[in-house]
């Protein structure tokens, strides 16, 4: 207790002193009980870098990510060219980037905070409105290669799409994401597979 005791003391006195810098690499720090008691401690001092540490810890990503994350979310794609004007392979990236921006949002406040959820939908919405340019192409097998994908909401959304054109190797993909424990993507896999055995539309247009 008296070290816990001199700890919140010295927490104050960083807190006094505005030591943003010093504190910030603690959120940042590679011990994870440093980066959790500073997250406690200076909430409210710094509350962005602070949630991003608690949010690290929770998903197992140092700090830094977790902002560059949240940048990459917030950060919109731009307007010009249309989905219809972009060659395959320039909608094949652009899909890629919106599923990594899907993902991306669960390091936002879509609970507490409406203008995130907001977001979260209109990124969805882009993911999906690219399934069904592809769709309309025919050329939804261009999706397969992420399958393979490093990023587990990119590996979903691809397999999701890929149902019709790949069942076995796109249904593969989702049971293994359902049986992961991903805070997340197993609530959406099991949903796309569940529906599939149903018989029931997973994405509007496309599957």
């Amino acid at each position: 207790m008296a070290r816990v005791d001199k700890m919140r003391a010295l927490s104050a006195e960083l807190r006094a002193r505005d030591a943003q810098g010093q504190i910030r690499a603690m959120f940042d720090d590679p011990d994870v009980e440093i980066r959790a008691w500073a997250a406690g401690q200076f909430i409210g001092f710094d509350p962005e870098w602070a949630s991003a540490a608690f949010s690290g810890i929770y998903e197992d990503l140092p700090t830094a990510e977790v902002l560059a994350l949240r940048k990459r979310a917030r950060t919109p794609p731009p307007l010009k060219p249309t989905f219809a004007d972009m060659p395959a392979d320039a909608l094949i990236a652009r899909f890629e980037d919106a599923a990594t921006r899907e993902y991306a949002t669960r390091f936002l406040d879509c609970v507490g905070e409406p203008t995130d959820m907001a977001l979260r939908n209109s990124i969805v919405d882009e993911v999906t409105d690219i399934m069904r340019e592809l769709k309309a192409r025919d050329e939804l097998v261009r999706l397969l290669p992420l399958l393979k994908h490093a990023n587990i909401t990119v590996r979903r959304e691809a397999a999701t799409a890929c149902l019709a054109v790949a069942s076995a190797e796109a249904s593969a993909v989702l049971e293994a994401i359902a049986d992961t424990a991903d805070p997340s993507e197993p609530i959406e896999a099991k949903d796309a597979l569940d529906r599939r055995r149903r018989g029931v539309g997973i994405v509007y247009g496309v599957v």
